[in-house]
């Protein structure tokens, strides 16, 4: 066997290529979506923190005065 003969043995068609790249693509995206609704649900926590300490540091306001 040449040299010429076996590479189509290792060379990937491109079908494959774009099917693996594709495959990639979507676990990534899906990966990213799933750490977006992770930061949303931490915003949303962070929030209602902040609202919480406002809310006290109005009422230290009003207790000094």
């Amino acid at each position: 066997m040449t040299t010429k003969q076996l590479a189509p043995l290792f060379k990937p068609d491109t079908e494959q290529v774009l099917v693996r790249g594709l495959n990639a693509m979507t676990k990534a995206c899906d990966a990213l979506s799933k750490q977006n609704e992770e930061h949303l649900k931490d915003i949303e926590g962070m929030k209602k923190k902040i609202a919480r300490l406002q809310e006290r540091v109005l009422d230290n306001q009003n207790e000094r005065e």
